[in-house]
């Protein structure tokens, strides 16, 4: 097995933040991310920020006793006021507009979820949070449907719901490794179920497949390993420079284009492949909820009639799966990218927030 990377005699872990992660930190164990993210930026002097933070936690909260029909609304602002406070904490220029809006696609007046159409605008939060992630994807309209199939925490729903191939694959414990001299890569151990050439022919490019050898395969971690054709410089100093910080750093953003995760306890990670029954859509997990869940919160509060068709439909897993798992998806995520630090909840029943 290759070597991981250090900083300090520490393993460098694979972060849940896309953007500014500190590899330096110890993964913080807490009863509850908004209280770590409300104290995190009292410490750190973010007034403006903590403001949106305990707005969005409240409603946050008011969402967790509402319906499916009802929970969208809330559940939209809880997430627009907590990438209020993430631009805030990152002193990110933002207009304080949504930036996003929905819009209809239906064919013969059906309410299905390929009918539901959402555009980005040129200004506001939406555009301000594809600026923080540095997105290059041009494309600004897409249906419902095509932004929930890019979601990995629904992906199980989606596929069986539509019947399709899973656009996620699963991967265990991704890691960077030291490469050539001078050089370090991305790496995880690849599931045998997915080592066969139709599935490898799926793999984004950007990424390779090789079976180990006798003394890799010695170390545990399994027969195959996926890995990123680019490498990134790292010295190998015990305390590394800040060069190799910053390459670190950027490439793991790009990197995480591909590699996403569900959130638990202990992240689950997957690979976004390319299957020609989807339509890939290269943003941020934070960016596509936030999406989805404004165009849901449109429709149940001006349509909740056809909110309820959506539910009585053939697909209704899909919707019920997207707004109770956005909770903790989106609140886990976006905690880590306004902290830099990876949180895990502890003593809270089903990992639930």
């Amino acid at each position: 097995m290759s070597d991981i990377i250090r900083i300090s005699d520490r393993p460098v872990r694979f972060h849940r933040a896309t953007c500014d992660p500190d590899f330096s930190e110890r993964r913080v164990i807490a009863s509850s991310p908004w209280e770590f993210v409300s104290l995190w930026l009292r410490k750190n002097g973010n007034a403006h920020a903590k403001v949106y933070w305990e707005q969005a936690r409240h409603f946050f909260e008011s969402a967790r006793e509402l319906p499916v029909q009802s929970a969208p609304l809330p559940l939209y602002y809880s997430f627009l006021n907590a990438v209020k406070a993430l631009l805030e904490t990152k002193e990110a220029a933002y207009n304080p507009y949504h930036g996003v809006a929905g819009f209809d696609m239906r064919a013969g007046g059906r309410v299905l979820l390929d009918n539901e159409g959402i555009k980005i605008r040129g200004a506001g939060l939406l555009p301000s949070l594809i600026s923080y992630f540095q997105e290059t994807e041009t494309d600004t309209r897409y249906s419902l449907s095509e932004v929930l199939s890019n979601l990995a925490f629904i992906h199980r729903a989606f596929t069986i719901s539509y019947r399709r191939r899973e656009l996620f694959l699963s991967i265990h414990e991704p890691r960077y490794v030291k490469a050539e001299a001078g050089r370090a890569r991305f790496q995880a151990t690849l599931p045998d179920e997915h080592t066969h050439g139709q599935t490898i022919n799926t793999i984004p490019a950007a990424f390779a497949v090789r079976q180990l050898d006798d003394e890799e395969d010695d170390d545990g971690w399994g027969d195959h390993v996926i890995e990123s054709v680019e490498t990134f410089a790292w010295s190998g100093a015990r305390r590394p420079t800040a060069a190799d910080l910053i390459a670190l750093t950027d490439f793991h953003r790009n990197l995480r284009r591909d590699v996403n995760y569900i959130s638990g306890t202990q992240p689950f990670w997957y690979i976004k492949r390319n299957l020609a029954a989807y339509r890939r859509i290269e943003r941020n997990n934070l960016v596509l909820i936030l999406m989805a869940m404004h165009r849901m919160s449109e429709i149940s509060r001006y349509k909740p009639t056809e909110l309820n068709n959506l539910l009585k439909g053939p697909r209704n897993w899909i919707v019920y799966e997207f707004v109770r798992g956005a909770q903790n998806q989106f609140i886990d995520e976006i905690a880590a990218e306004i902290t830099g630090y990876e949180i895990s909840p502890a003593g809270v029943r089903q990992s639930t927030f």
